[in-house]
């Protein structure tokens, strides 16, 4: 399965619109689901990204929006636990990610709010942060590049693509066996 992470766009607060390589990226290739991490501040960018792929997304902190804190998307075998990790103090600190990915059974654990893109395996469970898709400013960042993930999952193997700024930034893969392990 093929999806598309992208989170902390906060459109119209902190910028107007996406940037026009992000949508190239939404519009350009076909994704079967998309995770967005929350921090939309308003319903038109989750209607916008609905009309390419279905569309799982949280609350983000900044949300005023009927969105679920998380969500839990089973496939392939593998149980994805999207949240924004507004509870996660401090910020990204991946004892607590792990906790939250453990207690909801989950093996990927996909969250934003930090605004800084991330992806790694840790005691089993892969994480995967995608950043900001419009470069907004967070209340630790002074300003982080534009940038999202692309996951390719499988029964036993995952591919996480990271751009940045319109350009494909590193490409990590790992290998599920007992649990995520760098491949």
């Amino acid at each position: 399965m093929r999806f598309i992470i992208l989170g902390d766009t906060h459109i119209p607060d902190r910028t107007e619109r996406l940037p026009e390589w992000v949508e190239k990226v939404v519009e350009g290739k076909k994704y079967d689901e998309i995770l967005f991490t929350g921090d939309a501040t308003e319903y038109s960018i989750l209607h916008y990204l609905e009309r390419y792929a279905k569309t799982y997304a949280v609350r983000g902190n900044m949300d005023f929006l009927d969105l679920p804190r998380f969500q839990i998307i089973d496939v392939l075998g593998h149980r994805i636990f999207l949240f924004h990790s507004t509870e996660v103090r401090p910020r990204g600190d991946p004892d607590q990610l792990w906790e939250y990915g453990k207690t909801a059974g989950a093996d990927i654990v996909v969250f934003g709010h930090t605004h800084k893109r991330e992806v790694y395996a840790y005691k089993g469970l892969l994480f995967i942060n995608p950043g900001t898709a419009t470069g907004a400013w967070g209340g630790a960042t002074s300003g982080e590049p534009e940038s999202l993930a692309i996951l390719e999952l499988g029964e036993s193997k995952a591919t996480v693509l990271m751009m940045k700024n319109g350009k494909p930034e590193f490409l990590a893969h790992y290998k599920h066996g007992e649990g995520w392990k760098d491949a």
